[in-house]
């Protein structure tokens, strides 16, 4: 039977340690995002070679080589604007007053040219709804293990404000994990 998917209904963004494209064994940066739009996945394939050997009339014989995905580029819409999100996708930072749990944003601030390329690896966790009749039968988490994302941009006018980041998902070479996987889980974590 085929599943009937809809809607995201949670996204779990997890810092990676670069050395080991695992997340840090103390106090990793999770982002939680409930208020996602849509996430589009478009596969980045390396196209493969044909060669062809004939005659002036004649096809003798045809050499393929396959084509091969190596990644996704990925649009993610979010229906709220983020601050930790941004920070975590787009590498910027935030600069916080006061103490927690009574912590207040001061700024979020694009890095300084002369502090290079502050993008950081994470990964994404993306729950959809897996529907039987009008119920929900259980959920469909897409994980995306090596994951870099770029600044959003930026729309802003009479609509609500829906931040937009580019990303992108590759393999986690380091530690031995596919692109993506696709598991099925009875409920949302907490």
């Amino acid at each position: 039977m085929a599943d009937i998917l809809y809607g995201i209904k949670k996204v779990i963004l997890t810092e990676l340690d670069p050395a080991t494209q695992k997340p840090p064994l103390t106090s990793p940066v999770v982002v939680k995002v409930t208020t996602a739009e849509s996430a589009e996945l478009e596969p980045v394939v390396s196209e493969g070679e044909e060669m062809v050997a004939r005659t002036e009339d004649a096809i003798l014989a045809i050499v393929r080589t396959p084509d091969l995905l190596y990644g996704y580029n990925i649009t993610f819409k979010d229906n709220a604007f983020s601050p930790e999100v941004t920070a975590l996708l787009g590498g910027e930072k935030i600069t916080k007053t006061g103490e927690s749990p009574n912590e207040v944003i001061e700024s979020i601030t694009t890095p300084m040219m002369s502090e290079g390329n502050t993008m950081k690896a994470f990964k994404a966790d993306i729950y959809v709804a897996n529907y039987e009749g009008d119920s929900i039968k259980n959920y469909v988490c897409i994980t995306l293990n090596n994951c870099t994302g770029k600044p959003p941009k930026f729309s802003i006018g009479k609509e609500f404000y829906a931040p937009e980041f580019e990303l992108k998902a590759r393999e986690a070479t380091k530690a031995s994990l596919p692109i993506k996987s696709i598991t099925y889980v009875e409920g949302l974590p907490a």
